[in-house]
């Protein structure tokens, strides 16, 4: 639900809670994602561990929005509290390279003074921000 400032994921979001109910009956296996003949994504879903490997990140570009850096902050503060609350981890790499942690597994350190979260761990600044790069529009 849009929020006051950001896309707000309130803890009794029924769409929130049927993603990650969902994400939690999945015991294992691999989704490959295939835009124009070309494996654009990998899925590799074990337990409660989910690892999205964008191997063609520029193919999931999305169009430019009017929210800011700390509204999308809060909003993936508030999904990745709802990760850890239901015991799940979700991981993004970059062409194989880890970029950041969300949910239960995550460890920040210094990501912490940026995110101000627990549940957040930005495991590479340079893959990260080469993630933000390649999904930016234009």
């Amino acid at each position: 639900m849009l929020g006051k400032d950001h896309l707000h994921i309130d803890q009794e979001d029924p769409v929130a809670d049927l993603v990650t109910r969902s994400m939690k009956t999945v015991t294992g296996g691999q989704i490959k994602i295939v835009i124009n003949e070309k494996l654009a994504a990998e899925v590799e879903l074990e337990k409660d561990n989910i690892d999205v490997n964008l191997l063609e990140p520029m193919l999931f570009r999305t169009p430019e929005d009017e929210t800011g850096l700390f509204d999308k902050l809060n909003t993936a503060r508030e999904f990745a509290k709802k990760l850890a609350d239901n015991g799940l981890t979700l991981s993004f790499l970059r062409r194989g390279k880890k970029a950041l942690i969300l949910g239960k597994d995550a460890r920040p350190s210094l990501s912490k003074l940026i995110t101000r979260s627990d549940n957040i761990q930005i495991d590479s600044i340079k893959e990260s921000g080469k993630l933000k790069r390649d999904l930016k529009n234009g």
